[in-house]
């Protein structure tokens, strides 16, 4: 393979630069037609540009590769590549020594070796993961004059010897690195360079370079940084300031597909919402999930709508063959979705895109494969799980696929509880007597049966509540009957035992569903919502479901999943019978979805 290289660079030597341009912009046109490069490079320029347009994104993609072919080409005939460099700005200064700084932009091995020919200078080398590459470059290097270092100690030597030394910040490690903001992203920044600048009272120069129309390139040296009075996170804060705004200009000019993202610490989150309470509250709760892995998570929620109804049955259509990289599918975006929903997606990134529900499923496929982010969806989409990252499934849906985490009901995260506790207690004024909590729905069959039935639980649980000494907080929902409603009030209304009647469609709260859980020592709730359930039952009381109608096959197949975390009361509706039990439905799911976050990350 090192034969090789030397043959062809022996070649190149020859050549007419004409015919190197043209050798060194098709090199460029075939890393670009490599898909995963190129994709690579358009998910980080999106990560950083949000704003531009895919034209605009497009663009800067091949002139990047066009430029990093013409790069290879020059660093195989770097002696005749140094007539066409220009060295401006503080030049004057580099021959007190230093610490020269860069990052993965222009053709940084030629600029090297052009200050090593100007300069005593050396830089530290990295083993390359091909032998004969590595090789190739050491002996280029050393040809060139530059001394190349092979550890730290060498370094130093070098420092003491007045040697110019040459740093890039931009290098994709971990150890000893500090977090500092890159455009918008928490990166791993490497320390190295400001610590032997303070260590030997040196500067640290940043270097830019910028091609010009062939071969051409400038590169400008900046203000010395002096580092004295500063920490390590301020100077390479400010590092990397002055890089954001060089790359804001010449962003063709850095090599976007470097693994500079790689290990960042933020994630943005986009939630795609159907503008259904339940739902929302699902991908709320995997979003506060994953902000409990060691990153800072932000998220932006997005609510979807169709141009019409059968463009939901086209999405499907469209998601089904989309593949997990596509930045061509903001075109179905465009041809699917309102004029609002666009305005709303255009101009953000995320690393991760959530959804609820099969509605928009889809949309969160296309979305998601437009930026190149991960993809996680709650309950059952119409399309195949593999499709997305991360499918979180009710347990009695009975799916399964690799990808697939079964949990038990609905998925919650329980936040600001104490906070929604401490609002509702001093709300209703409430004191620290026992108290049981009852949450209402609406029936699902007939009424006329629920209403029956209703009323004779209301007598049992009014004779439990005298006989054990329990205060009553009573919360109806919107979809409670009118005439549930004003009975609940003709018997509970004046009923000694009863602390507080909240009537949802009349007045409401936020704070009620999680005050009158964390308030109460037994929860009821009637059977047909099984959100509900999961939510109380999540926050670990014990939780009684009621039922006052035959259930139908979906909630069946549900509360027999979790029939070992709650009780179940039916008629004669004896409550003294119960084995009240505390649930640990969040603990279990919580447990099993932490395997499972890193395919979000």
């Amino acid at each position: 393979m090192y034969i090789l290289i030397k043959c062809l660079q022996n070649i190149l030597l020859k050549t007419p630069e004409p015919l190197l341009l043209i050798f060194g912009r098709s090199i460029g046109f075939v890393f670009y037609c490599i898909g995963s490069r190129r994709r690579a490079a358009f998910k980080n320029i999106k990560s950083v540009f949000p704003k531009k347009t895919n034209k605009e994104i497009n663009a800067i993609v091949r002139r990047n590769f066009s430029g990093f072919g013409l790069s290879l080409v020059e660093s195989l005939v770097i002696p005749k590549m140094y007539k066409h460099i220009t060295l401006t700005g503080k030049r004057d200064l580099l021959d007190q020594g230093g610490i020269c700084v860069g990052i993965h932009a222009g053709s940084w091995e030629l600029i090297n070796c052009y200050f090593a020919k100007r300069y005593k200078f050396a830089i530290m080398a990295q083993e390359q993961k091909h032998s004969a590459l590595d090789d190739h470059l050491i002996k280029t290097r050393e040809a060139e004059g530059m001394k190349v270092c092979f550890s730290l100690k060498e370094l130093v030597k070098s420092i003491k010897d007045k040697y110019l030394i040459g740093m890039v910040v931009d290098h994709g490690v971990r150890d000893d690195a500090l977090t500092v903001k890159f455009f918008s992203h928490l990166v791993p920044t490497p320390r190295g360079a400001v610590y032997l600048a303070r260590k030997f009272k040196k500067k640290i120069f940043p270097c830019f370079s910028y091609r010009g129309k062939g071969f051409s390139f400038k590169v400008r040296v900046g203000e010395p940084i002096d580092v004295e009075g500063k920490t390590d996170a301020q100077v390479l804060t400010y590092i990397n300031y002055l890089y954001e705004e060089y790359l804001k200009k010449n962003p063709w000019e850095y090599y976007w597909c470097y693994k500079r993202f790689k290990y960042k610490i933020n994630r943005d989150v986009v939630i795609l919402s159907d503008s259904k309470v339940g739902h929302l509250k699902q991908s709320k709760a995997l979003a506060a999930f994953l902000s409990q892995e060691p990153y800072e998570v932000k998220t932006k929620i997005i609510d979807v709508n169709y141009k019409a109804p059968f463009m939901r049955t086209l999405a499907d259509i469209l998601a089904f063959f989309t593949p997990r990289h596509c930045p061509a599918s903001w075109f179905w975006l465009y041809f699917l979705l309102d004029k609002k929903t666009l305005n709303s997606l255009k101009g953000i990134y995320a690393d991760t895109v959530i959804s609820t529900g099969s509605m928009i499923a889809p949309v969160n496929k296309l979305f998601s494969a437009y930026l190149g982010a991960k993809s996680g969806v709650v309950l059952r989409p119409n399309i195949p799980l593999r499709k997305f990252n991360l499918a979180i499934i009710p347990e009695h849906d009975r799916v399964y696929a690799e990808n697939a985490l079964l949990i038990k009901g609905a998925l919650f995260y329980p936040e600001n509880i104490n906070q929604r506790a401490k609002e509702c207690r001093d709300f209703f004024k409430l004191d620290n007597t026992k108290k049981i909590a009852f949450f209402i729905g609406g029936p699902v069959g007939t009424e006329n049966e629920f209403f029956k039935n209703f009323k004779i639980f209301i007598k049992e649980l009014k004779s439990f509540a005298l006989a054990n000494d329990y205060n009553l907080l009573i919360s109806t929902s919107r979809r409670t009957p009118e005439k549930i409603e004003d009975y609940l009030e003709s018997q509970l209304k004046d009923f000694s035992k009863t602390e507080v009647m909240v009537i949802a469609n009349r007045d409401n709260y936020d704070f009620i569903f999680e005050g009158f859980n964390s308030l109460a020592d037994l929860v009821f709730v009637t059977s047909e919502s099984i959100s509900m359930i999961t939510e109380i039952a999540s926050m670990g009381k014990p939780c009684i479901c009621t039922f006052f109608e035959p259930q139908d096959n979906k909630r069946e197949l549900f509360l027999n999943s979790i029939k070992d975390e709650i009780s179940f009361l039916k008629q004669p509706y004896k409550i003294d019978a119960i084995n009240f039990k505390a649930a640990s439905i969040f603990e279990k799911n919580k447990q099993n979805l932490s395997k499972y976050l890193g395919l979000l990350t």
